[in-house]
């Protein structure tokens, strides 16, 4: 039992209620604790474990029902639905083997608040952080943040123990500054208990959130989900099925195959003694290099040695690493700078020479094989460690063969994970709405990410409920600035994130284009990100009259050579530091752009844009990954960046 829950009688003696199974005191399921928050207007759903059969009663307040386990002994129950306010609350299970129960209950309404780094961001690192955490905390604002998991199958509780907590100094700390700035923003207004659930991980890509079935519904992940199936029955196979489908990929790539025992390396570049981020090599070809680099080593065993079980530990990695021991593919594991270690199997090790192959793929900041030094040998069961700290090789990979295949499982660029490890446990709660940050680990297959995001969406109600509202927060600006109309994964994100909110009545986008750091990805203004997401939030959730599709514009018309971009008569816009409006690019059907002037028209609710010379098919607008917008509405909240194709 976690600790926020008591247990009121003794078990007593383990006598079996149901075949092979013993008897068990009641258990709420991890998402139940002291200091919890249940939503309001809907029935209460409460679950645990208990004895198989066991007959169970379930108290909340007043309210109280009584059920029976399932021969598993599993439990559910459901309440009737209460309105917010009163004194707090005793959820309490009792059966004849014992009970448990939770304190501190409030009933009021409950948010999701979940993404990658910019969503997980904590308060104490926000703009003005002494004063955000010296503030006076509302007490009936509760916090609980999801531990970190990555699951091949559903979970049925949390990797850890994981409590609710009062709002305070102490507990903000940690917490999501854009959860808790947007709860702040709503319970200001709305005044009832607000429950907040953080479950974010920095670089994770949409498709670990999305569970496997509604993966398959978006589709073109069937392969990756068979294998992640295959994963949850049994590793070591799943393990050998991707290193088949690994060495495949890089077949279709390359000719040599660097993993093979007897691989030409002796025009590979040496491994500078104490190795380390491939950036510091020395080595002009890798020193912007983000993309995939070869180690080998190449060492000799006793018989007895390569007799005896080992572990071959590589020290830290940075960030994919996929390994060979004599031409036989090992395994794959994912982590910034974590240590590596793999059990090796009997018979792979021989006596002689041996050789171990790496390929490290890194995608961001530093990588390679990390070290440090002292840390990489093979470790023998009963014998010495031989050190493998020297005589390391490497050759750098050509940016055009792209990234290697991704296992399934892997935790931020893998399917599913974090939906089975993270959101699963979450099951049976109702929620008043949900609120998602994400995009950037996913910019660079913007095309993708309107189904994925629908998708998401569509999970998470078949989960909490089929109407939930649910706030999407848009990519801000961050990268270079642009000199020239160009592609940009970014802008193709946020362009996605406007359309599923076009589709969809009860997904909101939140502008913020203008908060963000060029040089940052993670802007500390994490204010002004959740003031105008408490405002969506309220308008979906709560009948507010805030717009919630980012001032999106209704079409674009061309006529007598001028593109005009028409927005609603309730929509009235303003150009800052200009007369004219910037950022705009006209492009024709081969996707070829060019910059344009525009101006406002005197009613404030179109945009003009003149044609120069050339076909137009397409208007662009802000379509950069940081690019300078100065077209604004009331409150000098910026238009969102769009593209849209030109009509007649």
């Amino acid at each position: 039992m976690k600790s926020m829950l008591t247990v009121g009688a003794a078990i007593g003696a383990l006598i079996p209620a149901w075949p092979g199974i013993a008897a068990a005191a009641p258990a709420l399921d991890d998402r139940f604790g002291d200091h919890m928050v249940v939503q309001r207007g809907e029935p209460v759903t409460v679950s645990g474990t208990a004895s198989p059969r066991e007959r169970l009663t379930v108290r909340l307040g007043d309210a109280e029902t009584r059920v029976r386990a399932n021969r598993q002994g599993r439990w559910s129950a459901e309440l009737p639905a209460m309105e917010a306010g009163g004194e707090p609350l005793t959820l309490e299970v009792t059966s004849e083997e014992g009970s448990a129960r939770a304190e501190d209950v409030l009933v009021g309404d409950v948010w999701l608040c979940s993404g990658q780094s910019n969503m997980e961001y904590p308060v104490y690192r926000a703009l003005n952080p002494d004063r955000e955490l010296g503030a006076d905390h509302a007490e009936d604002i509760r916090l609980l943040t999801v531990p970190k998991a990555a699951e091949a199958a559903p979970a049925g509780g949390f990797a850890e123990e994981a409590p609710w907590q009062v709002a305070s100094a102490e507990s903000l700390r940690d917490f999501s500054a854009v959860c808790y700035f947007m709860a702040r923003d709503i319970h200001e207004e709305i005044g009832v208990p607000l429950g907040l659930i953080d479950a974010s991980w920095g670089g994770s890509q949409i498709e670990a959130w999305i569970g496997a079935d509604g993966l398959r519904e978006v589709g073109g992940f069937d392969d990756g989900l068979d294998l992640l199936e295959e994963a949850a029955e049994d590793m070591d196979a799943a393990m050998a099925t991707f290193g088949e489908k690994w060495e495949a990929w890089w077949n279709g790539v390359a000719d040599e195959q660097p993993w093979s025992v007897d691989a030409h390396i002796s025009d590979w570049s040496a491994v500078p003694d104490g190795m380390g981020d491939w950036k510091a090599f020395g080595d002009p070809e890798l020193a912007d290099h983000l993309g995939m680099v070869w180690f080998r080593n190449e060492f000799e065993l006793s018989a007895e040695q390569a007799d005896a079980p080992a572990t071959l530990a590589l020290g830290g990695i940075d960030e994919i690493d996929s390994v060979w021991v004599n031409g036989r593919f090992i395994g794959n594991t994912f982590g910034w700078g974590t240590p590596r270690e793999y059990s090796l199997p009997e018979g792979v090790l021989r006596e002689g020479g041996n050789s171990v192959t790496v390929s490290v793929y890194n995608g961001w900041g530093a990588g390679g094989m990390t070290g440090p030094a002292d840390a990489v040998g093979v470790a023998f069961e009963g014998a010495e460690r031989m050190p493998l700290s020297g005589g390391w090789r490497y050759e750098k990979v050509p940016a055009e063969y792209g990234a290697p295949l991704s296992a399934p499982w892997q935790s931020v660029s893998g399917l599913a994970g974090m939906a089975n490890g993270m959101i699963a446990p979450l099951e049976g709660a109702r929620l008043k709405g949900a609120i998602w940050y994400q995009g950037e680990s996913n910019a660079g297959r913007a095309d993708e990410y309107q189904a994925l995001l629908a998708g998401l969406v569509d999970d998470w109600r078949d989960r909490f409920g089929e109407d939930l509202p649910v706030v999407v927060v848009q990519l801000p600006n961050f990268g270079a600035l642009a000199t020239e109309p160009a592609d940009s994964g970014w802008a193709g994100i946020r362009e996605a994130e406007r359309q599923v909110a076009l589709d969809d009545e009860n997904v909101g986008v939140v502008v913020t284009i203008d908060a963000g750091d060029r040089f940052d990805i993670h802007p500390p203004n994490k204010q002004v990100v959740a003031q105008r997401a408490a405002q969506v939030a309220l308008a979906l959730a709560y009948q507010g009259d805030a717009v919630t599709d980012g001032y999106s514009p209704e079409g674009a018309e061309l006529s007598a050579d001028t593109v005009t971009i028409r927005y609603g008569e309730d929509s009235p816009l303003h150009l800052v530091g200009s007369d004219r409006a910037i950022g705009f690019a006209l492009c024709d059907d081969d996707g070829a752009c060019r910059y344009a002037d525009a101006r406002l028209n005197a009613a404030g609710n179109a945009l003009m844009v003149p044609v120069q010379e050339g076909p137009v098919s397409e208007v662009r607008y802000c379509w950069a990954d940081a690019p300078i917008c100065n077209v604004f509405t009331e409150g000098d909240v910026p238009v969102t960046p769009f593209s849209l194709p030109v009509g007649d």
